[in-house]
């Protein structure tokens, strides 16, 4: 039934994605009717004037979050995703916002993570009306605006909306992510050595994002002399060498500037990229430096946590990730951020007082931002209906996963991720030349329409 629609809207469908690619989404400073900057309230109103065009009721929440509206009564599904996206970073081939398509793929940020998701499931709901499907329950296509920093937009949009009885998010990967660990931020603040006989740090910072492997990281010293910044900068380009690290050195007088590139990745698969701040903490501790003791220790940091004191798994959700995502020198004092994602037995609290403990007194330990882990019944009505579909679509007997990722499916009750990353396909969220194949975005409006469908009839 939806097929057919696809193939004929096919090349509409197309465009408009490439249409919401195009926008820079990144959060920004506030703009009128825009509390997270102009970018994501363009998209929130592109998503939204396509929905009146063809005739649904849309509603945008004060610029916090809208959805897009389809069906009667009180209860209703919610398919829940943000147009939002963390920064391009370096490293394209291709533009970051052109949307340019290659080779039956989408380049673009936000292609997979989450705006090309998005769009399928408004085509879905598109296509339902179009072919007149009656579903028993209303269902509400929610986009988001702030799902890659803090939230804010849920926490808005369900002040002022009622909850929904179910539903999904498209954040994610097939079959069904039924788990999620939990996550927390800690802030490290260490006091910068005011006065040093060594090469004296001026400027440190990298990342952009805490929930992103750093791809780019720098610090200025002063050497004291041009001779001794000569020889810091030699020493330096020679330890780079021997550990295979992406650095460039350049000095000016008695001043040596360190710039590290690294590889982007999300940050519940921090192996999956290079992290240019790790990288830099440890060039740094190599030679004599102010605050050389510190430099050791970041350097020595892992992403499974057991430098830190907090290594742990179990049979649900697997072992802990921890990624080093931001750091910088504000005022003398250094602050590291670092997001990790624990399994369900885990708690923040737990993880905050085994830090602070395995690390130095003069170190200041903090939560910053924090996130319990999520599991749904495997065997309730929502994932099994969900698996069904999946199974009509995919034909294999894939059973529900877990992941460190941090979904939508947290904001509203009996709600899991489903999709939009196919199995065995490379995901390329938050990582340069993010894309995403335009025959599995099609395959996907058939499969949420269905999945809308059924959730309606059922829950």
């Amino acid at each position: 039934m939806f097929k057919d629609f696809i193939e004929q809207h096919r090349e509409t469908m197309i465009s408009t994605l490439q249409d919401i690619l195009k926008i820079e989404s990144v959060k920004g400073h506030p703009v009128p009717d825009g509390p997270f900057g102009a970018g994501p309230a363009e998209a929130l109103s592109y998503v939204l004037k396509l929905a009146y065009d063809r005739g649904f009721v849309t509603k945008n929440i004060d610029g916090y979050a809208g959805h897009v509206e389809y069906g009667e009564g009180d209860d209703y599904i919610a398919v829940v995703s943000h147009l939002d996206v963390v920064p391009a970073g370096e490293g394209w081939s291709h533009p970051p916002y052109g949307a340019v398509i290659e080779q039956g793929k989408i380049y673009a940020r936000g292609a997979i993570d989450d705006k090309g998701p998005a769009m399928s499931t408004l085509w879905a709901l598109f296509a339902m009306k179009a072919l007149g499907v009656q579903p028993k329950r209303k269902i509400r296509v929610i986009f988001g605006l702030d799902e890659e920093s803090d939230w804010r937009c849920m926490e808005h949009y369900f002040r002022y909306e009622p909850k929904p009885i179910g539903g999904f998010t498209p954040d994610a990967s097939f079959p069904l992510i039924y788990a999620e660990k939990g996550l927390v931020t800690l802030r490290i603040d260490v006091p910068a050595d005011a006065e040093s006989m060594s090469a004296q740090v001026l400027h440190f910072a990298g990342g952009d994002r805490v929930n992103m492997v750093p791809a780019h990281a720098m610090a200025e010293l002063d050497c004291h002399s041009s001779t001794a910044a000569s020889e810091f900068a030699l020493k330096i380009r020679k330890s780079a060498k021997e550990a295979s690290i992406n650095a460039t050195v350049e000095t000016t007088d008695s001043t040596v500037k360190i710039f590290v590139a690294g590889v982007s990745a999300h940050a519940s698969r921090p192996d999956a990229g290079v992290n240019a701040v790790l990288h830099l903490a440890q060039l740094l501790g190599t030679g004599t430096v102010s605050n050389s003791s510190m430099w050791r220790t970041v350097g020595s940091w892992d992403t499974a946590g057991r430098a830190l004191g907090i290594d742990g798994a179990d049979d649900e959700t697997g072992p802990l990730t921890a990624n080093l995502g931001r750091a910088e020198l504000v005022d003398g004092m250094y602050h590291f951020y670092i997001n990790i994602r624990f399994p369900i037995r885990m708690t923040a609290e737990q993880i905050l007082q085994d830090v602070q403990s395995f690390l130095s007194d003069k170190w200041q330990v903090s939560i910053i931002e924090h996130m319990p882990p999520l599991h749904v019944n495997p065997s309730s009505p929502l994932v099994e209906t969900l698996m069904d579909v999946y199974r009509s679509y995919f034909g294999d007997d894939a059973s529900p996963i877990s992941i460190g990722g941090a979904t939508y499916a947290r904001a509203i009750p009996n709600a899991v991720a489903f999709g939009a990353l196919f199995p065995n396909r490379e995901d390329f969220a938050h990582k340069a030349d993010e894309n995403w194949s335009i025959s599995d975005y099609l395959t996907c409006i058939e499969i949420y329409a269905e999945a809308m469908t059924r959730l309606a009839n059922t829950l």
